[in-house]
């Protein structure tokens, strides 16, 4: 008897949850160097996404086969789409987390206030983990609230540049803190594309 898609869903998925286990790896070193200043997390956090790589790929193994195998359409077919989608989205956080800690190495923050940073960073780990969430448990609402969360990123961005840009501080600072604000933003971006991939899953459509 040949496997189902439940049962290709259930591979997926599984493995999708473990790239998240690695999210939650790095995210923490990277509260570390925010909160504390904490450098030299860098080489971990490599490994770490070379792992969260190497599980995007097994997913998309697992869809291409499923797609050669049982040819799905409809719900089904959407299910392989969004789950490919979803991985390279994972995978792609996964690599902006480093990115942090990778230009915290550039620079000495140890005199920089990164409060504000902080604050922009735990606002796009709880959509990063609310996205996730929702396309697991299928659950459209959490990814619709997910959408709405994005305006809050967007608005304390631009707050952080606009006060980089009339602070008189040290050069290191107003460098370091927009850089990571940044790669923040862009993080939010893909929670925001999960949360869509979830809405195009349960729906057919990806506009919210």
């Amino acid at each position: 008897m040949g496997v189902s898609i439940e049962e290709y869903e259930d591979k997926i998925n599984s493995t999708i949850m473990e790239m998240t286990e690695l999210i939650e790896n790095i995210k923490d070193h990277v509260l570390h160097l925010l909160r504390d200043k904490k450098k030299g997390l860098l080489p971990l956090a490599t490994e770490l996404c070379k792992v969260a790589q190497i599980k995007e790929e097994k997913v998309m193994e697992f869809c291409i086969e499923a797609l050669i195998r049982l040819q799905p359409f409809a719900s089904d077919l959407r299910k392989l789409t969004t789950s490919m989608k979803v991985a390279y989205d994972i995978s792609r956080i996964c690599r902006y987390l480093r990115n942090i800690l990778e230009v915290a190495e550039e620079f000495d923050i140890s005199k920089c206030d990164t409060s504000e940073v902080l604050s922009l960073f735990e606002n796009a780990l709880s959509m990063i983990i609310s996205s996730i969430r929702s396309y697991l448990q299928k659950d459209f609402e959490t990814s619709r609230n997910v959408i709405k969360a994005d305006e809050l990123i967007d608005q304390k961005y631009r707050k952080i540049l606009r006060k980089l840009a009339s602070e008189d501080v040290e050069h290191t600072c107003i460098l370091f803190n927009g850089l990571a604000a940044r790669i923040i933003e862009r993080m939010a971006d893909h929670a925001c594309y999960i949360a869509n991939e979830t809405a195009y899953l349960l729906t057919g459509n990806r506009t919210l």
